[in-house]
């Protein structure tokens, strides 16, 4: 008996250490709360958010928060395609970033999406996935990639929801750049007044000003 509790034991421990390890294959990816039931995600636990994830594809990460800044527990999802298996380093489909809100009733419904904003699986050059994390704030919410070889990037982009439009719009940007071998970095910070009316639907990182090192 005291064996196979021991083994149990180790397994959990191999488990855990195999989670982080996984997580952390991308340098800028910050570690995801685990989920509680709080208050205010109480009514969503029973939504099946896997109804939204259509067309071959598969739950890459799921946050639930204050998207609309009512107090209603809405939900935003990162969708990964079915890969081809044919896929090269940096080609490959983007992920759909979804966001969910409540009707009426309470049901979560599509809101909004872009498959832009995260790139592919193998976009982010040796340092792995480029998906670093999303964060849902009160009436907010922001998501990171990053990744490169010697020369490291990272994109962090901030999307607000403006209630008498019913819906979001890019009100920051942050990029970043450094040689881990030199030391040089470069940064660039836009507001909502450099990036103008964008919502979050018609965003494309392809469009901002690019940082380079010189």
């Amino acid at each position: 008996m005291r064996y196979r509790i021991h083994t149990a034991a180790i397994a959990v421990g191999l488990f855990a250490i195999s989670a982080a390890n996984a997580q952390s294959s991308n340098p800028y990816a910050k570690p995801h709360p685990a989920q509680t039931a709080t208050a205010q995600d109480k009514g969503s636990q029973m939504d099946d958010i896997k109804s939204f994830a259509t067309a071959g594809t598969r739950i890459l990460d799921s946050q639930t928060g204050d998207l609309t800044g009512t107090g209603q527990p809405g939900v935003l999802l990162i969708l990964e395609p079915t890969p081809t298996g044919n896929e090269k380093l940096g080609e490959g489909p983007r992920r759909d970033v979804v966001l969910l809100t409540r009707d009426a009733s309470g049901h979560l419904q599509k809101a909004a999406s872009n498959a832009l904003v995260v790139p592919c699986g193998t976009c982010g050059g040796t340092a792995g996935d480029p998906y670093g994390y999303a964060r849902i704030t009160h009436g907010a919410f922001t998501i990171a990639n990053g990744g490169g070889s010697r020369e490291r990037w990272s994109d962090e982009y901030t999307f607000t929801y403006a209630a008498d439009k019913k819906d979001w719009f890019a009100t920051k940007v942050k990029r970043s750049v450094s040689d881990i071998d030199t030391g040089k970095q470069k940064h660039i910070d836009l507001k909502a007044k450099e990036l103008g009316v964008v919502s979050f639907k018609d965003f494309d990182p392809s469009k901002l000003p690019e940082v380079t090192l010189p």
